[in-house]
C-alpha cells in the first residue's frame, strides 16, 4: 500500500556501520521495516509516500543501551527498593521505559530487576510505551556478596543468592522459565555493597562454568557482572558471553577476552558520578570512598581493552535514581569520547556492537534495507560533537514515531 510508504530526507546520515556518513540522505520504510536507504540523489521516493524532512539533523539506528535496570527506584539508598510497593515501582518503571524511548533508545538489556519480563511483554503488545527489552530476571549472587535485610517482608527486588553446581543449574532453568532472555551473575564484589570489594572474587570457576554450560544449552547468553582481576579471569575461562564493568583488566585478560570473544560493557558513567555526585544525591558513603577509589583504574582498563582489541559495546547501569537518571544514558557518550574512544567508534558501539551483543544484529543496530525502522535524529553532526546524541528531537520505532519535535511532519504519523 502506498500509504504505508514514508520516505524520510536528512542532511546527513550515519548508518552504524562504521563507515563515512551519507550526505544528504534518504531512508524509505515499508511498515515496520526498512526498504532502502542511501544518498538523496540515489534513494528515489516512491510516489504517493509520506514524506518527512529533517532538515539539517543526523538521522541514526536507534540507540541500545546493554546494561539498564528498570526497577522503578528513585532513590541513591539501595534498600529504599525494600520498601517501595510493587505497584509503585512497576509504574515508575514504566515511566522509566518512556523516557528512555524519548532519549532515543529503542532498544535496552535490563540486567537483573522483576519486572524485566512483564514491562517487556506490556512494550511488545504496545500496551505502554518504551524500548525494546531484553531482560535477565534476577541476578545471581554468590551467598554473602550481598548484604542481608532482615528488616524486609520481601526481598525478592534484590538478586537471588545461589550456590553449588546444582543449585546454580537449577536456578538458570528456573529463571529462564520466569522469561528471562539472559543470565546475570556477579562473579566479584561490587562498589555499591557495604560488605563487599570490587577487588574480591565470588564464585568458583565450576560454578561459573555450570552457570555458563546450562545458560547456553537453554539457547541464554550470560552477561557476568566482574569487577576483580581474577573474577574477570574465571569469567572469560568459563564462557561467560560479556564482561560488565570491567574495572581491573589487565593484559592476559585482555588477550583472553579477544581470543574468546568475550565482550566488554565498561559502563564507565555508573562509578564516575558515584565519585562524583553519589555525595550530594544520598549515595552510601562506603560506595562513594569505593568509587574513587577505581575511577582512574576503570579509565584505564577501557584504554587498555581498546589498545588490545576488545569488542566494546555501551551500557550505563542506570536505574532511574536522581544519581542514574533514564532519560539521561547518553552521559556514557561523552565518557568514551573523554576515554580516547573516536566518536564514530561510540556511535558503533551504541547500535551495532550492542546488537549483536544483544544476539538482535539481524534486525536492528545498523540502518541498511530489511532491518526494522529504528530510527534516531539529532541536531548538528555527533561525529563532531559526541553530547548531540542527547539531544534527541526525533524516534521512529517499527516504522512508528514515539517522538517528535520536528515542524511540518505529516499529523496523520504522530
Amino acid at each position: 500500500m502506498v500509504n504505508d510508504i514514508i520516505s524520510i530526507d536528512a542532511e546527513r546520515m550515519i548508518d552504524g556501520r562504521g563507515g563515512p556518513a551519507v550526505e544528504p540522505a534518504r531512508v524509505v520504510i515499508q511498515g515496520e521495516r526498512i526498504s532502502a536507504a542511501g544518498p538523496a540523489d540515489r534513494i528515489k521516493a516512491p510516489e504517493g509516500a509520506r514524506r518527512i524532512s529533517l532538515g539539517a539533523r543526523t538521522l541514526l539506528p536507534g540507540l541500545i543501551d546493554a546494561h539498564v535496570h528498570l526497577k522503578g527506584w528513585r532513590s541513591s539508598n539501595p534498600d529504599d527498593v525494600l520498601i517501595t510497593p510493587h505497584p509503585l515501582a512497576a509504574l515508575r518503571a514504566a515511566a522509566d521505559c518512556r523516557k528512555l524511548l524519548h532519549a532515543g533508545f529503542t532498544t535496552v538489556r535490563d540486567c537483573g530487576g522483576c519486572l524485566g519480563p512483564h514491562l517487556r511483554d506490556a512494550i511488545a503488545a504496545k500496551e505502554i510505551p518504551g524500548p525494546r527489552i531484553l531482560t535477565a530476571y534476577r541476578g545471581l549472587s554468590q551467598t554473602g556478596r550481598v548484604k542481608k535485610v532482615t528488616w524486609a517482608l520481601d526481598i525478592t527486588p534484590l538478586r537471588q543468592e545461589v550456590d553449588g553446581i546444582d543449585d546454580c543449574v537449577r536456578v538458570v532453568r528456573e529463571q529462564i522459565g520466569l522469561g528471562a532472555d539472559l543470565i546475570k551473575v556477579s562473579i566479584t564484589g561490587r562498589v555499591y555493597a557495604p560488605q563487599s570489594d570490587p577487588g574480591q572474587t565470588a564464585y568458583t570457576s565450576e560454578e561459573i562454568q555450570a552457570i555458563v554450560k546450562e545458560a547456553h544449552r537453554m539457547g541464554r547468553r550470560v552477561a557476568a557482572h566482574a569487577q576483580a582481576t581474577q573474577g574477570i579471569k574465571n569469567g572469560i575461562l568459563g564462557g561467560v558471553d560479556s564482561i560488565e564493568h570491567g574495572i581491573y583488566l589487565d593484559e592476559e585478560a585482555c588477550q583472553w577476552m579477544r581470543e574468546r570473544n568475550t565482550v566488554l560493557v565498561p559502563t564507565l558513567a555508573y562509578f564516575y558520578r558515584i565519585a562524583t555526585l553519589g555525595e550530594g544525591l544520598g549515595s552510601p558513603a562506603y560506595a562513594v570512598r569505593k568509587a574513587k577509589e577505581v575511577v582512574e583504574a576503570h579509565m584505564k582498563s577501557f584504554a587498555l581493552a581498546m589498545r588490545m582489541g576488545i569488542t566494546i559495546g555501551m551500557g550505563t547501569d542506570f536505574e532511574g535514581s536522581a544519581l542514574f537518571p533514564h532519560g539521561e544514558n547518553g552521559a556514557e557518550f561523552d565518557l568514551m569520547v573523554d576515554g580516547g574512544m573516536a566518536e564514530r567508534d561510540v556511535i558503533v558501539a551504541a547500535t551495532a556492537t550492542n546488537a549483536a551483543i544483544l544476539g538482535i544484529e539481524q534486525k536492528v543496530g545498523t540502518i541498511e534495507t530489511g532491518k526494522l525502522a529504528d530510527l534516531i535524529a539529532v541536531p548538528g553532526n555527533p561525529l563532531k560533537q559526541i553530547s548531540a546524541l542527547r539531544q534527541v528531537e526525533f524516534v521512529m520505532q517499527e516504522g512508528r514515531i514515539a517522538r517528535c519535535r520536528i515542524e511540518g511532519v505529516p499529523e496523520d504519523l504522530l
